[in-house]
């Protein structure tokens, strides 16, 4: 095991030595466990990828299954787009735009 050193004011360690006392734990076993519960919240929540991190935002959410229904499969999106750009139609982008609506 790895061993750190801090320094807390004297205040914060009274108030752990208190708080490992009414748990029936060391300082140094409190600590460690506030340490790890901290760092576990914090990758929790943190996304771990663009579209998560979107999603968490509000920005993204999964397809209805009307839209499911009409995916092609084996159609890329690269097809998609070169379609629309030789029917000579708004772009891909546009067609979004126009069918999210108004955000008020």
């Amino acid at each position: 095991m790895s061993t750190i050193v801090i320094d807390v004011p004297p205040e914060t360690y009274r108030r752990l030595q208190e708080h490992a006392r009414r748990a029936g734990r060391t300082p140094e076993a409190l600590t460690r466990e506030l340490i790890e519960t901290a760092l576990q919240t914090q990758e929790e929540a943190r996304p771990k990828t663009a579209r998560e991190a979107l999603r968490a935002a509000g920005r993204v959410h999964p397809l209805s299954e009307t839209l499911r229904r009409k995916i092609i499969p084996g159609v890329t999106l690269e097809e998609v787009r070169l379609a629309l750009k030789q029917a000579d139609g708004p772009s891909l982008s546009d067609i979004i735009l126009e069918q999210r609506g108004s955000k008020s």
